[in-house]
């Protein structure tokens, strides 16, 4: 029962530690200086058009009132962009179309090695948060649970660290179009504190399940 607590409390540590690194992020990715300048660029799906014919790409574009981030649907090639009113006003929104976009050309393998090693690992953690109760935890059991988290972390992370990058470029080359080049150079100061965030949760949930490793076969 020990180690079950240890584990509950480890694991509500780490969501609030994310969350306030998750918190920075979209604080750094919020500029009014730039807001109006943005606002005279085409909307967001005709955006992503553009976007999609410089990377010679094509693939469904949808809009969603209420979702507050975009994403890349990779089992139906499918963008689905923020269209609330924040997403439509942020000056960064480009960068974050142009993220996604990227997402779109990179490896299919690789999307569904992610995809599926992801559920695995949510599986995982709740049948191992069922086995810490009934306190029959093993060794054979942490160690895969490690081992999957980790090849997880290592695919996710490059998918994400290339898809800000390329994205980065993208987007440079798209305002350049409209002679907004200030914007651009506004990105490259985002993106070294994005990357550090990306970084920083990897980081701490690897802390966290080498934590509860160790817990586990002292205690």
């Amino acid at each position: 029962m020990l180690v079950f607590i240890t584990f509950l409390v480890a694991t509500v540590f780490l969501i609030i530690v994310n969350f306030n690194e998750m918190k920075k992020i979209k604080e750094e990715a919020c500029d009014e200086k730039y807001d109006n300048k943005i606002a005279t660029l085409p909307d967001n799906k005709q955006v992503c058009s553009e976007l999609q014919k410089m990377i010679n790409k094509e693939c469904e574009i949808q809009l969603d009132d209420n979702t507050r981030s975009s994403a890349y649907i990779f089992f139906l090639d499918k963008i689905i962009l923020s269209n609330n009113e924040m997403s439509k006003k942020s000056f960064s929104r480009i960068l974050f179309i142009a993220h996604e976009c990227i997402h779109s050309i990179q490896s299919r393998k690789m999307h569904i090695a992610n995809f599926t090693l992801k559920n695995i690992l949510n599986i995982f953690t709740f049948v191992l948060f069922i086995v810490l109760f009934l306190n029959k935890i093993s060794v054979e059991l942490l160690l895969t649970y490690f081992l999957v988290a980790f090849i997880s972390f290592c695919i996710n992370m490059i998918l994400e660290t290339d898809a800000i990058y390329r994205s980065l470029i993208l987007a440079r080359k798209y305002l350049s179009k409209y002679d907004s080049n200030e914007i651009a150079d506004r990105y490259e100061e985002m993106v070294p504190k994005t990357i550090k965030g990306i970084y920083f949760r990897y980081a701490s949930f690897s802390i966290y399940v080498v934590f509860i490793m160790s817990i586990s076969l002292i205690i």
